[in-house]
């Protein structure tokens, strides 16, 4: 069976643009005309709205909407609501999971330990949550997996909080009584993290958990 993997590097691009790409590329994998691929991309400020979210929910504090403007955009999702930005790493894998074996939840955890032995490698101790989708340090989120699969190919992304403003997490959090923290490496390690070491550190133990070949990188 063929485990090869495209790696694809977008750099910076707004989501409104991103998202007709994600939708390509997952049609074209869908009907085999393109390998299994992994998309890095990084996105200006926006939330997210799926199927089982409400924009009604989100509140903007006065003093942040003077200092940034967050665009809210609807998408065929079946999440709630979660936000992107920079300071974030945004992986989009497009995976056909029927032709390699794979079940949602099997991938979900190997996504979630290939986090894990990301962090590890910065001297951060990090793990999962039963009934949740990403990864913790202690009760703070630092990474969160918004993955969903159609007609057995992934859709949709996860998120690396790099250097993310934490600040506009709270948008999110109408109750911060009871929502997770969030926190990023650099809260932690206090220093710049690398961009592009940090993808082939995430190509390489992608390798390692789901068994593919990467082949060269594409820029676009």
């Amino acid at each position: 069976m063929n485990k090869s993997l495209q790696i694809i590097n977008f750099g910076k691009r707004e989501f409104s643009d991103f998202y007709k790409v994600n939708y390509r590329l997952w049609l074209q994998r869908l009907a085999n005309d393109i390998i299994d691929s992994l998309v890095f991309v990084e996105h200006p400020h926006v939330i997210l709205v799926g199927n089982q979210g409400n924009a009604k929910e989100i509140r903007f504090p006065y003093a942040m909407t003077r200092r940034v403007e967050i665009p809210v955009y609807e998408v065929d999702w079946e999440g709630d609501i979660t936000y992107r930005g920079p300071g974030q790493l945004s992986v989009y894998p497009v995976l056909h999971l029927n032709r390699h074996g794979l079940g949602v939840e099997e991938m979900i955890g190997k996504f979630e330990q290939l986090l894990i032995h990301l962090f590890h490698q910065y001297g951060i101790k990090a793990h999962s949550i039963p009934g949740e989708k990403g990864v913790w340090v202690e009760k703070a989120r630092i990474a969160c997996i918004d993955l969903e699969v159609r007609q057995s190919v992934t859709r949709f992304s996860l998120a690396i909080n790099v250097n993310p403003r934490l600040s506009l997490f709270r948008i999110l959090q109408p109750d911060l009584n009871t929502a997770h923290g969030v926190t990023s490496l650099y809260q932690i390690l206090k220093k710049k993290i690398d961009l592009e070491v940090l993808k082939s550190q995430f190509v390489d133990l992608f390798q390692r958990e789901f068994g593919f070949r990467a082949e060269d990188a594409s820029s676009f």
